[in-house]
């Protein structure tokens, strides 16, 4: 019968970059570590004294706090878990334990130093057939050593986004001052009004004036679509192949968006607006990894070794950008999740499952960061009657809004 140490293992095997380990490599780990516990209220880390460590969560729940005092919650077996705990200047400063923990903890400098340390005849390598497009371990772990070493920087909101999302916050403040801001930009100033007088409003008289467009749109509306719009334009980079993925990941972020919008809206999900923000900060990690690996040219070598980059780090690096933006957790948490597929059923629908929808009616092309999408249909399916469905599986609601969702994409840069 296993043991529950037989079970640890099992569990650290599949946690990343670990499951990236050859078993030799793997087994040489193991004989550094042990499994540790930590009582309710215990902490789990603290900047400085654990910087150089990285935790495991194996069970349990932990709180982890900002230097400014906001939190979020990680739990053992959830997506945010399959990668170590540790420090983060703009992100993480103090765990605590919310429950009972079991967890593993190892020196950082093991993990890099793992891969050097067992000699290459040692491990049983079995010659790749001709064409097999494989793995790049040794580049996998020096991109994951580059994001915990923070040499791929997380970009910063415009002082402007800034600006405009203290003022919608302000309960003494209103459309006016958002607009006033807003004008100092004249390129934001035409996008909002592009934005007002949009399918997303349409029937309504055009208007020409800023402060009309914030009072039609609302003020937190303006402030999601302004941010939008801000984030757009936040990455370059100067390698062309880097360039095109990034020009996908936004224009699917843009589809993905959209479609969210014309979900929540018509199936009374949510609020439109917000679903639409999630929708396009879903991917956001994916494009903060692409404008930087003109630093990793190998990456392009091999299509696996950029499926796995993207697809294992995405979820961390959107968690990590979203909370230095100090956006909503109830955000940050949804898009972590976006493409989550193995969720159960539900007989309520909530913007979740709108994220999926969305996913299964986008045009199957394949990014190299996106979970496949099971063949047979998800599960988020069975929460909507067969009436609301085509015959080929697509929502009815959906088709009779192609021209509300292509505009929706012309706006957001789709």
């Amino acid at each position: 019968m296993p043991t529950q140490t037989d079970t640890d293992l099992v569990h650290l095997r599949g946690l990343l970059p670990l499951r990236h380990l050859s078993d030799a490599e793997f087994e040489g780990l193991t004989q550094h570590i042990d499994v540790e516990f930590t009582r309710v209220g215990g902490p789990l880390f603290r900047r400085g004294p654990d910087d150089d460590w990285l935790f495991y969560l194996l069970a349990g729940t932990v709180r982890i706090s900002d230097s400014q005092g906001d939190s979020f919650d990680i739990s053992a077996g959830t997506i945010e878990a399959l990668h170590p705990l540790s420090t983060h200047p703009k992100a993480r400063v103090h765990a605590q334990a919310l429950s009972a923990l079991r967890y593993v903890k190892l020196p950082a400098s093991l993990l890099a130093s793992q891969r050097r340390a067992i000699p290459r005849e040692g491990i049983q390598v079995s010659e790749a057939a001709a064409g097999e497009d494989t793995v790049d371990n040794e580049l996998l772990f020096s991109i994951y050593q580059a994001l915990r070493e923070e040499r791929l920087v997380l970009p910063t909101l415009p002082d402007v986004a800034l600006r405009i999302r203290a003022a919608a916050a302000d309960p003494l403040k209103g459309a006016d001052a958002v607009a006033r801001i807003i004008l100092a930009d004249p390129a934001l100033a035409s996008y909002c009004l592009r934005a007002a007088n949009s399918a997303v409003y349409a029937g309504a008289a055009p208007i020409t004036e800023v402060t009309a467009a914030v009072t039609r749109m609302g003020v937190e509306t303006t402030r999601d679509f302004i941010l939008a719009q801000m984030v757009r334009n936040l990455f370059r980079t100067s390698d062309p192949r880097c360039t095109a993925l990034m020009r996908a990941a936004w224009t699917h972020s843009a589809n993905i968006a959209a479609l969210c919008f014309v979900l929540s809206k018509r199936l009374g999900v949510g609020t439109p607006e917000q679903a639409l923000l999630t929708g396009l900060l879903h991917d956001i990690g994916v494009l903060v990894l692409v404008s930087q690996l003109d630093a990793f040219p190998q990456i392009f070598n091999t299509d696996a070794t950029l499926q796995a980059a993207l697809q294992d780090l995405r979820p961390e690096v959107t968690g990590l950008v979203l909370r230095a933006w100090r956006l909503p957790e109830s955000l940050t948490a949804l898009a972590i999740v976006a493409e989550q597929w193995s969720r159960p059923a539900t007989t309520k629908l909530g913007i979740s499952e709108i994220l999926l929808l969305a996913h299964w009616h986008e045009p199957r092309k394949r990014f190299p960061w996106a979970q496949p999408i099971p063949p047979d249909g998800a599960a988020v399916l069975q929460t909507l009657p067969p009436e609301d469905f085509t015959a080929n599986g697509h929502l009815k609601i959906v088709l009779e809004a192609r021209e509300e969702l292509a505009k929706l994409r012309a706006l957001l840069g789709g």
